[in-house]
């Protein structure tokens, strides 16, 4: 069969979905990841250099919609559902809302310089994919796989924060229907009526949330809405060489620091940490510390202490076997590669989607600690690594949240499964 995978043009998802590509390209089939939308093609080159094929949607300028612009702050996707803060969600409405009619709406603005929904509609019409999995905030996908006849499906590398909202939604539509004896529209439907109009489709739930989800996220605290195939996810972050430093036991613990390549990309800044602090507190640490921040955030700092090494960017594949801690932002992705690596972990959560709640979960396996970055000192972190390094507790915790992790099938164990699905989905 053929298969697209509507991505957004940022490594840190790109990487989320490779694996699957990689498994059903191997199982025989055609398959195709769309790049950029934007003139810079730095995530068609990505692809391409994974060994896979892309296919560039054009447009003008880049209108990914998790960058920061007039429309939301860093964080304005953040979400943390234990707090019951009102507040939060009806941001996040909002933001939802925002990407619907603004950043993915074909007549506005910043959707005609995109263009991304007349280019995938195009694209899919012509090429007639049987399954199109789709990015969770990729929106328009599920409008052009309605439109060519493929089933479609979300991947769901997070918590699924659109599906939760959906569920309030639908909880307080019924309420104001049942107070009022006039129609209430659907706030969703409202949403997404600038995608389906031109084409005379109708609202459905499908066009919101996927005909089903393939979910990435496991463990979560917070199951994925609907119908759900549970998939490992597998740490990739691009190839590279394997040198002498990476293959030897190192004599010492190492403990690895990253606050996250996607906000530098993405947000051209990273998590307010206070780097310098850590770095000169760690100086008596009896532990080798790499940091993987681009060489002009180093630089910037001076001269470090002899134990501090500035590596760059390794994959985690190569880089956590052989590591004690590893210190980080709360991104699942960093939180998934330490799980599947049994490395315990120093959270410092840095809110873009739902790194609150990852800490907790490090937190509630015995797997690590969670920081409040609020007035946060470097040498509270510091604190923080040593008990991890020194307690043989958080190892144990991170062996139980290992095994969690690897509960779930490989990609190349789902394949069957998205095959069938597909079948019956299919128009």
């Amino acid at each position: 069969m053929r298969v697209v995978f509507a991505t957004l043009p940022v490594k840190a998802h790109l990487n989320t979905v490779i694996p699957l590509a990689w498994a059903l390209q191997s199982a025989g089939h055609e398959v195709l990841l769309t790049g950029d939308w934007g003139p810079e093609r730095d995530s068609t080159r990505y692809i391409e250099a994974a060994g896979l094929n892309a296919v560039p949607l054009g447009g003008e300028g880049d209108v990914s919609p998790v960058r920061p612009g007039e429309h939301n702050e860093s964080d304005f996707l953040a979400m943390d559902p234990d707090e019951r803060d009102e507040g939060r969600w009806v941001g996040f409405r909002e933001a939802v809302r925002f990407m619907y009619r603004q950043v993915y709406a074909p007549e506005s603005e910043v959707g005609r310089q995109g263009a991304l929904l007349r280019n995938l509609v195009a694209f899919t019409g012509s090429w007639r994919p049987d399954l199109l999995l789709w990015d969770a905030l990729v929106f328009p996908a599920p409008v052009a796989a309605r439109l060519c006849g493929a089933a479609h499906a979300r991947i769901v590398w997070g918590m699924d924060t659109i599906g939760m909202l959906r569920d309030r939604i639908r909880t307080d539509l019924d309420e104001r229907r049942a107070a009022s004896a006039e129609d209430v529209e659907d706030p969703c439907a409202e949403w997404l009526r600038p995608l389906l109009d031109p084409y005379g489709l109708d609202f459905t739930e499908e066009t919101l949330l996927g005909q089903w989800s393939v979910d990435l996220c496991r463990p979560h605290p917070y199951r994925s809405h609907g119908t759900t195939v549970p998939m490992r996810r597998i740490p990739f972050g691009g190839a590279t060489e394997l040198v002498p430093w990476l293959r030897e036991k190192p004599a010492r613990p190492r403990v690895v620091l990253t606050l996250g390549t996607t906000r530098e990309e993405i947000h051209r800044r990273t998590l307010a940490f206070p780097l310098r602090d850590f770095l000169d507190a760690a100086a008596e640490l009896d532990a080798d510390l790499l940091t993987t921040m681009s060489a002009d955030r180093m630089s910037a700092l001076g001269r470090l202490p002899d134990n501090v090494r500035p590596i760059g960017y390794v994959p985690f594949g190569l880089l956590l076997p052989t590591c004690s801690a590893i210190v980080h932002n709360g991104g699942r992705g960093t939180f998934s590669a330490a799980a599947g690596f049994r490395v315990p972990q120093v959270i410092v959560p840095q809110p873009m989607w739902d790194e609150m709640v990852t800490a907790r979960q490090v937190t509630g396996y015995g797997a690590g600690l969670a920081l409040d970055p609020a007035g946060l000192e470097g040498a509270t972190v510091c604190k923080a690594l040593v008990r991890v390094l020194d307690d043989p507790g958080f190892r144990a915790g991170a062996h139980r949240l290992y095994v969690d992790t690897m509960s779930d099938p490989a990609p190349t164990d789902c394949v069957a499964r998205l095959e069938q699905l597909t079948t019956l989905h299919r128009a």
